[in-house]
């Protein structure tokens, strides 16, 4: 058993060896499919990430109608808070959301000079549970708040909801469609690639099948050698990625420490997965190739 293993690994280091130009290319040609493939992963981690944190802090701004008076402001607030979709609500009264606005403004306080009369409405700022912090949800949600006696106007940022959902969308499909192109690019080109080398060293095959080698120890070498070059171009892959993301972070001036909350990079297990695809494509590649071989 040992002997066997000893002899399937020179096999397969005399393939690579022997693969030069065609096994670089394979690798070369993994690696720039993984490349592409990662930097969509990334840009849908991070904006998901982005997305997540912006609805953490989403909120919808009720405007009240001046005149209202404490009752009715009380009734309201009763009203809101027996929705469902809410998760917290506070008051912003008119002299607090002007003080707001003053701290908004420091430094430019000259521009409310002469203002008179406070323009700035009360409101109430309300934290919504995320399941509810869909388009159509919200839609329909500040339609009913608009409705609400007391209430002057409902603000909640639809357009903003509606690009970052549609955003992540369009880029998890993109990435998943460009992904099959690359994966079966790369497949094609791994198979070309094992296809050289069965050919080159046809006579020592035939010669292994006459005294009796199984067509799994004569395979053996040629799987595992496109498995390396799938895993070795993933690998050079994810230090492109990684080595690209953070001279651009340097270039910006930022640190790993400020980039959305530590979402920096690939989890482990995205990037394990990335090198275990790379292998697959490579044995499978490697696979068609010497089974078809070997039934001729």
């Amino acid at each position: 058993m040992g002997e066997r293993v000893r002899d399937i690994l020179l096999a397969v280091l005399t393939n690579l060896k022997r693969s030069g130009w065609a096994g670089l290319a394979s690798i070369a040609t993994i690696s720039v499919s993984f490349i592409i493939i990662g930097i969509f992963l990334l840009l849908t981690l991070h904006l998901s990430a982005l997305v997540a944190m912006w609805k953490a802090e989403f909120q919808v701004v009720v405007f009240l109608e001046d005149g209202i008076t404490q009752e009715q402001l009380s009734l309201l607030r009763k009203r809101i808070l027996n929705e469902a979709a809410v998760k917290a609500l506070s008051y912003i009264s008119k002299e607090e959301a002007l003080a707001n606005f003053k701290r908004e403004l420091r430094g430019s306080e000259g521009l409310l000079e002469g203002l008179g009369e406070n323009p700035l409405p009360a409101s109430f700022q309300l934290k919504i549970h995320e399941k509810a912090q869909t388009p159509q949800v919200l839609q329909q949600f500040a339609a009913y708040l608009g409705r609400l006696e007391g209430v002057e106007d409902v603000l909640y940022g639809q357009e903003w909801v509606e690009k970052l959902s549609t955003a992540v969308q369009v880029l998890k499909i993109l990435g998943i469609s460009i992904g099959a192109v690359l994966a079966f690019g790369s497949l094609l080109i791994v198979s070309n690639a094992v296809r050289l080398a069965v050919y080159a060293r046809a006579e020592e095959i035939e010669i292994m099948r006459l005294v009796g080698a199984t067509r799994a120890y004569i395979g053996a070498p040629f799987l595992i050698e496109g498995l390396l070059q799938g895993a070795c171009g993933a690998l050079i892959a994810l230090a492109f990625i990684l080595a690209t993301q953070e001279f651009t972070l340097k270039q910006l001036g930022l640190s790993t420490a400020h980039f959305l909350a530590g979402a920096l990079f690939l989890p482990p297990w995205m990037s394990a997965s990335m090198v275990g695809a790379g292998a697959f494509i490579g044995a499978f590649g490697s696979f068609i190739v010497t089974s078809r071989f070997l039934k001729l």
